[in-house]
């Protein structure tokens, strides 16, 4: 018997359904975010894979250097997340989990309003670990920073500046430190250093 193995193409968004029908009225398994205990990601993982759920928690390789030795440590992207495919039916058995702080919808939303997750396209899943696969520089997940905001630079050689921003654009934020009666003191820091 000759079967040919097709590699999954990370630029097509393809819906997963149950038992592989294209039925409309068949569940949709789609990936949806839930918030679980500090350090407990790999542990609830492993419970809802034993429960028959696919999961995924997005880390990236590095290596940590020691006086002695160097060691090869898995970092945690998005602490506190673990990624569940489920279905809409399914989440109500989700929700009800002690290991399950709650599942996770953008604020407003009509998901929110119908305490659903908001579901999030398997095409950013796969380009997710895609970028966690073949990046070679640390990946780091940054909220949505815009005017207005005041933020918290959390790394380089201005780690621990307290500002607002005052411009923002894709890659980097101006952020100014208020001087009561001059203005701002800015600087332009990339928005991966920030944290609101």
């Amino acid at each position: 018997m000759n079967k040919s193995v097709v590699e999954p193409d990370i630029h097509k968004d393809k819906n997963s359904l149950v038992n592989g029908t294209n039925d409309r009225e068949a569940c949709k398994k789609r990936w949806i975010a839930v918030l679980v205990q500090v350090n407990c990601e790999k542990k609830v993982a492993s419970q809802l894979n034993k429960a028959g759920y696919e999961t995924y928690i997005p880390t990236q390789q590095e290596v940590h250097q020691w006086s002695d030795r160097k060691k090869k440590i898995d970092r945690l992207i998005i602490p506190m997340v673990v990624f569940v495919r489920a279905t809409e039916h399914e989440e109500e058995w989700l929700r009800n989990q002690s290991f399950i702080h709650k599942l996770l919808a953008l604020p407003g939303s009509d998901e929110d309003k119908k305490k659903f997750a908001t579901p999030i396209p398997d095409n950013q899943i796969k380009r997710l670990k895609f970028l966690l696969e073949k990046a070679e520089s640390e990946v780091t997940i940054v909220s949505n920073i815009k005017v207005g905001d005041s933020v918290r630079v959390i790394s380089g050689p201005l780690k621990g500046l307290e500002g607002v921003v005052s411009e923002a654009d894709e890659k980097s934020s101006i952020v100014g430190v208020q001087i009561d009666g001059l203005g701002y003191a800015c600087v332009k820091i990339a928005k991966k250093y920030l944290i609101s």
